[in-house]
């Protein structure tokens, strides 16, 4: 937690240290820049999400929310194995409503810092509750084209928030943590304790069916992913695996 501190309070002492000189059309190019770093990464497109980033050695990924913190400096201590479990998990997310508002965005130079509101929603679908979160980016310009060098998320539904539904979004997001990592085992493991104590909750299902099948287990995955469309019948994303695994 002091680490985290300690970076944001330096990319706000950054922004103040160097000004704030911006032209509107380097910021329409960070916009679009920040936006489609989430879309790719949502969509799977491992090819265009690695392009946009920075692959050195003080490159940064920070996560904090729900009690979950998770640091990582170096693009190869995070992004080789993002890239691979997008290779691994090719099926895109069901989020796939992004909205973007109130922007804040600095540039002096070849340096830029943003930050802004983001929103993550499951379009047709009112059991997913919306995920939201403040998201902050740095980028350097290079050769003309921006790249970001660090990304920092704080999930906004509460990091001191403690009930069912946060501890069961919690659970999820160390399962998919450790399929990050290829840690398959791991993360079935950890997705089996969320549906033990989330017995009704169709997600946990549907992340426990999703690890089986990366670890080529196709009739446990099956028997999940069916369970999860039984508990919440507009699950288009369970029903389109069914068809797949079968």
């Amino acid at each position: 937690m002091k680490l985290f501190l300690v970076i944001l309070f330096a990319l706000i002492s950054l922004v103040q240290f160097y000004g704030v000189g911006t032209s509107v059309e380097d910021e329409e190019k960070i916009k679009k820049i920040v936006r489609s770093e989430t879309e790719y990464f949502l969509k799977r497109d491992s090819l265009a999400w690695k392009d946009l980033f920075v692959h050195g050695e003080t490159t940064t990924r920070v996560y904090a929310g729900l009690g979950f913190y998770g640091n990582q400096v170096g693009w190869n201590n995070f992004g080789p194995g993002l890239l691979q479990w997008m290779k691994d998990s090719p099926t895109p997310s069901r989020y796939t409503n992004v909205k973007n508002s109130n922007y804040i965005i600095n540039i002096s130079d070849d340096l830029a810092w943003v930050t802004y509101d983001q929103v993550l929603s499951v379009p047709g679908v009112d059991s997913i509750p919306p995920s939201g979160s403040r998201e902050f980016r740095t980028l350097v310009k290079d050769k003309q084209q921006w790249k970001i060098s660090s990304i920092m998320t704080i999930d906004t539904r509460s990091y001191f928030n403690v009930n069912p539904e946060s501890m069961e979004y919690m659970f999820n997001l160390l399962g998919y943590s450790y399929l990050e990592k290829n840690k398959t085992e791991e993360a079935i493991e950890v997705f089996k304790l969320n549906v033990k104590l989330n017995p009704e909750a169709w997600n946990t299902y549907d992340s426990l069916g999703e690890a089986y099948a990366l670890a080529g287990n196709k009739d446990l995955a099956i028997e999940n992913y069916r369970k999860s469309v039984e508990l919440n019948p507009e699950n288009e994303y369970g029903k389109e695996m069914l068809k797949k695994l079968k």
